[in-house]
């Protein structure tokens, strides 16, 4: 029944339109007999003069015989949170704004209001419906599955809910309808007092800050949910609740939890320092190990990059800037830095600082995360095994070796002994011209000795590693001279040594490379067909600004299955006892450190060839370029080397 007002006209249509029966009253008196003797689900009083006068009928309606059974709704004239407050004290079950869209959603509620008898819960359905649908309404398209909506009253009871709540704890619409399921029964026990709080703020003021708890699913289990709960515009004790399953959410973030958990267990495990360098405010974050690595002091290593620069050791500084600048201004997402830092005692140590570049859509970089790993121990251990390699490959050339320094040692003795009987018997009437010749062919003796004993003393001494230009053509001499006894014992030695420029290397390691690469070939070749086999070595530019290297054979060559494991460390195919596996790994190693590169090539049957590329010394490098003769590359090859 609608009571004369301004707003009587709307509250008609949209009572209409929405399928209730609207009944006008002619004037007050003729509604409040009316409802006397006729029973309505609700009475709406349609506000338009003072509010004074509003609040009475809005009393006496409520005196009045039948008015204590019906929900009343009242449309404010617009006089604010103190006319609704004042409308809802004098009995008013829910207030509207007087316009369509307030009068609707609130004209829905005090139906439902009006049919809130547990006895009357069927009938009750269409106005909770209704009410839904208009909370609901906002909500529609991509949202529709995945928020819940659900209609609940302070007592604890879920009044009406959608689908998609339905579908987050698992209940029957059949169990809403019948007024048994309740908000209060399916929360766990120790989430009931935030329910309380949240209830206790939402019926003071309307409405709370959304809230996280969980929900008791029907089949016993705990749903995570984020609860937006309000009051129905002008109800005391009612409202509606947005809720949004938050069991994705959780579940990532349990998984990130873990992993934050795994990389700190791994972080704390590892001997390396951790640190993260944002570019675009400077500031460095680093590990607990980052820290005492460096002695520092707390999360926070410095507000700027500033204090590791000069930790670098100046002679590295230069080169460690360069490649930094280089790698953030270039495209990679990743670098590899080698250098000196100095460490918290004030020594300096070998670092080995590699990481990961982030970029933004442009490729510019803002942010870089790596790890530092002291590798002064890794260094020297390295530095012993090489010089233990080398010392094996000369042992076993030692036979060869000897021979060659006991031909010059015998002439050498024998024509000492003669020029000196020579003196002793004839004295001043000895033969001058036959002693000079003797002392000559003396002296080239030791020429050779010296020669041979300054490649073995060049091969073995323990270098610092130092790269400079080194002539490859006198590195090939001299390993010639100690392991040509064994090659000649085994095949033909063919040399093929164009002009070449220095290249950037290490001598003694260069040397080290070519050896093992000599002695493979070898080892490699079938006994007795010295005639047949043959082992070559080339050399030549290859473009751009790098020196080629060719040691070939003629023997079985290398199987396919074997080519991708021939330079991993303890791989070989000798026999055991017979190799450690280790020779072409650190000569991969070596070659790698000169910024190099080794290849190998092969077919089965005939032969391999190993490869060695290296970059010409710097400062020869523009005038030999030019000099490469064209469509120099691998094609050149005949095939790959045998471990």
């Amino acid at each position: 029944m609608i009571f004369p007002g301004a707003a009587a006209g709307a509250v008609l249509a949209l009572a209409a339109a929405r399928g209730y029966v609207p009944v006008p009253a002619r004037d007050t008196e003729a509604g409040l007999d009316l409802l006397a003797i006729q029973p309505f689900d609700v009475v709406v009083l349609g506000a338009g003069g003072p509010l004074d006068e509003a609040l009475a009928l809005c009393r006496r309606l409520r005196a009045a015989p039948g008015g204590d059974r019906v929900a009343v709704l009242a449309v404010a004239g617009g006089s604010g949170a103190g006319a609704t407050a004042a409308l809802l004290e004098a009995g008013a079950t829910v207030v509207a704004a007087a316009d369509e869209a307030s009068i609707g959603i609130q004209l829905d509620a005090a139906v439902w209001w009006g049919r809130r008898s547990a006895a009357h819960a069927a009938d009750r359905a269409p106005a909770e419906r209704a009410l839904l649908e208009r909370a609901a309404r906002p909500f529609r398209g991509a949202f529709a599955e995945v928020i819940g909506l659900l209609v609940w009253d302070a007592a604890g009871n879920i009044l009406d809910a959608n689908d998609a709540f339905l579908g987050i704890t698992g209940y029957a619409r059949e169990e809403v309808e019948a007024g048994r399921l309740s908000w209060v029964a399916i929360t766990p026990p120790e989430h009931r007092p935030t329910d309380e709080r949240a209830l206790s703020e939402v019926l003071k003021h309307g409405i709370c800050a959304p809230f996280e708890k969980e929900f008791l699913h029907r089949d016993g289990r705990r749903v995570p949910v984020l609860m937006a709960p309000a009051l129905v515009e002008g109800a005391r004790d009612r409202g509606v609740c947005f809720v949004l399953d938050m069991t994705a959410r959780k579940a990532a973030e349990d998984a990130l939890r873990a992993s934050e958990e795994r990389m700190r267990l791994v972080v704390r495990a590892t001997s390396d320092a951790f640190w993260d360098w944002d570019l675009s405010s400077g500031r460095v974050t680093g590990s607990e190990r980052m820290r005492s690595f460096y002695g520092t002091g707390g999360g926070d290593i410095e507000e700027d990059a500033a204090w590791w620069f000069e930790r670098v050791h100046p002679d590295d500084r230069d080169r460690v800037m360069n490649g930094l600048r280089r790698a953030m201004e270039g495209r990679d997402s990743t670098f590899e830095l080698w250098y000196r830092c100095a460490l918290a005692d004030g020594s300096y140590a070998d670092v080995h600082d590699r990481g990961i570049i982030l970029r933004d859509g442009g490729g510019r970089a803002y942010r870089m995360l790596g790890a530092v790993a002291d590798v002064t121990e890794r260094r020297r251990i390295e530095a012993r095994l090489l010089l233990a390699d080398r010392m094996a490959s000369l042992g076993t050339l030692a036979a060869g070796v000897a021979h060659e320094i006991n031909n010059p040692l015998a002439y050498m003795i024998a024509n000492l002994d003669y020029a000196r009987k020579e003196l002793r018997s004839r004295g001043a009437a000895a033969r001058i011209d036959a002693l000079l010749s003797a002392l000559d062919e003396a002296a080239e003796g030791g020429a050779r000795v010296r020669h041979i004993v300054g490649g073995l003393k060049t091969f073995s001494r323990a270098d610092d590693g130092a790269l400079g230009p080194v002539e490859v053509d006198r590195v090939i001499q001299l390993v010639l001279r100690m392991a040509q006894r064994q090659i000649q014992s085994k095949a033909r030695l063919a040399l093929d040594l164009g002009p070449v420029p220095q290249v950037h290397a290490n001598e003694a390691q260069l040397g080290q490379v070519i050896l093992n690469l000599l002695v493979n070939a070898a080892q490699a070749l079938p006994e007795g067909r010295d005639a047949e086999n043959e082992i070559r070595i080339a050399t030549a530019l290859e473009p751009p600004g790098r020196v080629r290297i060719d040691v070939s054979d003629t023997g079985p060559g290398i199987a396919p299955e074997l080519r991708s494991r021939i330079f991993d460390p303890f791989f070989t195919t000798k026999p055991i006892g017979e190799g450690t596996g280790l020779g072409l790994a650190i000569c991969h190693g070596i070659v790698s450190s000169f910024r190099g590169e080794i290849r190998v090539e092969s077919e089965v049957g005939k032969g391999a060839c190993f490869r060695v590329l290296l970059p010409v010394w710097p400062a020869q490098a523009g005038a030999h370029e030019r000099d490469a003769p064209p469509g120099a590359g691998l094609d050149d090859c005949p095939g790959e080397a045998a471990q």
